[in-house]
């Protein structure tokens, strides 16, 4: 992990991860982008409509801005635990 610390002495996830997962940094980095953005759609949403995406891992997707959660987000949305 040392050869990942950069001068100011923090680490360089990506380069972290990459090594980590076996996923090269681009990658890890695309990954990234990917959660960013996600996570930008879904604050900026005023009022979400989740429908489940299907599969064997339990996502939905809101309907307004197209972000995506996980079940356990969804739970917590649908008991009205989440700020508005």
């Amino acid at each position: 992990m040392e050869q990942h610390r950069n001068p100011d002495g923090t680490y360089n996830g990506a380069a972290v991860l990459s090594d980590l997962t076996g996923i090269p940094q681009d990658g890890v980095r695309q990954i990234f982008e990917q959660v960013k953005a996600n996570h930008a759609k879904l604050v900026a949403c005023p009022f979400h409509d989740f429908v489940p995406l299907g599969g064997p891992r339990k996502r939905y997707r809101c309907q307004n801005c197209s972000g995506e959660v996980d079940f356990n987000a969804y739970h917590w949305h649908e008991q009205g635990r989440r700020p508005r």
